[in-house]
């Protein structure tokens, strides 16, 4: 288990938003202008490449206003409010030095047909709106699609579909702490060649019902020496607690169907509750990647979560899984409790060197993990503290002799600050069908004080009792 000390800089707010906090956004219905149901070509209304007041101008008359194919709308730096109702349709491109934004009120719409933008932010601040089918890049912004604002209210039906963000910093970035949105779809997207992350939902602790799935993620690699950069998908609560209170937790999400490769973590989520991740695929998730961000190395990274699911995750050549304590200035916090691991397939063998294979904290009174249908190939499975019941059933797992147990399980840390964290009374261990072996086929276990009578001990079956 590593000792690294883990900081909450992963929740300190991102500087992505001063640009555009001291333009007034006007929200609610009494606010929608009156303009005409056909859209307006952006052409007609750009008078001295002045683009910036053409579509200020084009917004006051009409609903939609069109960038048509061919056209390129240049020197989009500042910040263009759109509307609320309104809809921006992209065949051509947009382009901007970093500054520029769109932001998006109430109902607005940002739909592409082979349009893009380049270092322009879109910017949402509003409920209903929708982006869809266009191309962003560009390293001027922090973050391509910010979702965040100052103002105390609730938001829901955010739609980000079918976008691709490809040569950039963050692709989407939301900073929740002072409002809430309820009811968010982010899909079918494609993000390539990024500096910060692909996804990061942070301090989003008033959000519910968020979907982030059907993503291919490649190439997240962070290079500007910017800590805590380059993960695929992060979402993030507020301060750890031990008392893993809703309020300070992000929760209530599903991150289902992602394809990940060449990256040092791919999915991300710290002081977590109420959550699913399925359907993973990873391969050369390696410490190759964002070398000097100071982010640990995993394909699943959770950091002091309670109450989740990870299901069906499969990886190739890659580091594993890491499920352990928050960390704050060394002090270990919010150990994860009641979670259930299932359907994870890890094949190592082409790897000339050894990386993480799943390593699991887990411990308190009246808590519950259960760690199901486990294929580990040229890797391992580490298990440290108990909670107060563990369940271990149908589990394969073969680390090459030279490189240490294919299972060690460590459960005496009472010498240890973590061991707190330990349910020292009523602990039921059941272990079942468990294969642990080295690759001439021998067994290959590591149990750390267990002083209770050893059931069945060539097919690694326990029933513990209390101490």
């Amino acid at each position: 288990m590593t000792d690294k000390t883990y900081s909450l800089s992963r929740r300190t707010f991102l500087r992505a938003s001063s640009a555009l906090a001291a333009i007034p956004l006007i929200n609610g219905p009494v606010a929608l202008a009156a303009g005409r149901n056909d859209a307006a070509d952006i052409r007609h209304y750009n008078h001295g490449n002045d683009w910036i007041r053409a579509f200020n101008d084009a917004f006051k008359d009409y609903d939609v206003v069109e960038v048509p194919k061919g056209v390129v709308c240049e020197n989009i730096n500042t910040g263009i409010i759109i509307p609320p109702g309104k809809t921006l349709k992209v065949a051509g491109a947009l382009k901007g030095n970093g500054r520029g934004r769109f932001a998006m009120q109430d109902g607005c719409k940002i739909i592409g047909s082979g349009g893009s933008l380049n270092n322009i932010c879109l910017d949402v601040r509003g409920s209903d709106c929708v982006i869809q089918g266009v191309t962003l890049s560009g390293y001027g912004p922090v973050a391509q699609i910010y979702i965040g604002g100052k103002e105390k209210r609730t938001m829901r039906n955010l739609l980000i579909d079918n976008i691709v963000v490809t040569e950039a910093n963050y692709g989407i970035l939301r900073q929740g702490f002072h409002n809430q949105f309820d009811g968010v779809k982010i899909t079918n997207g494609r993000f390539t060649q990024l500096q910060g992350d692909a996804i990061e939902w942070n301090v989003a602790i008033n959000d519910k019902n968020i979907l982030i799935s059907d993503h291919v993620i490649d190439n997240i690699n962070c290079t500007n020496g910017k800590t805590n950069w380059g993960i695929g998908i992060g979402l993030a609560g507020s301060t750890y607690d031990n008392g893993y209170p809703e309020d300070q937790a992000v929760k209530n999400f599903v991150v289902a169907n992602i394809t990940g490769s060449n990256c040092r973590q791919l999915v991300h989520v710290e002081n977590g509750k109420h959550f699913t991740i399925r359907n993973v695929k990873a391969r050369n998730i390696t410490p190759e990647f964002s070398k000097k961000a100071g982010i640990d190395n995993a394909t699943v990274a959770i950091y002091g979560c309670d109450n989740f699911i990870i299901d069906n995750v499969s990886m190739v050549n890659s580091a594993g899984m890491l499920i352990g304590y928050g960390v704050i200035k060394g002090n270990y916090l919010s150990i994860p409790q009641n979670f259930r691991l299932n359907d994870v397939q890890m094949d190592n063998t082409a790897l000339p060197y050894k990386l993480r294979g799943i390593q699991i904290s887990s411990g308190n009174a009246q808590s519950f993990v259960s760690i199901t249908n486990l294929d580990l190939q040229h890797a391992s499975l580490e298990m440290h503290n108990k909670p107060q019941h563990l369940f271990m059933r149908n589990i394969n797992v073969m680390q090459t002799a030279d490189r240490g147990p294919a299972l060690s399980m460590q459960f005496d840390l009472r010498k240890d600050v973590r061991g707190k964290f330990m349910a020292k009374e009523d602990t039921l261990l059941s272990l079942a069908n468990i294969r642990a072996v080295n690759e001439k086929g021998q067994r290959s276990v590591d149990i750390d004080r267990v002083d209770q009578q050893v059931v069945n001990a060539s097919g690694l079956n326990f029933r513990l009792s209390g101490r």
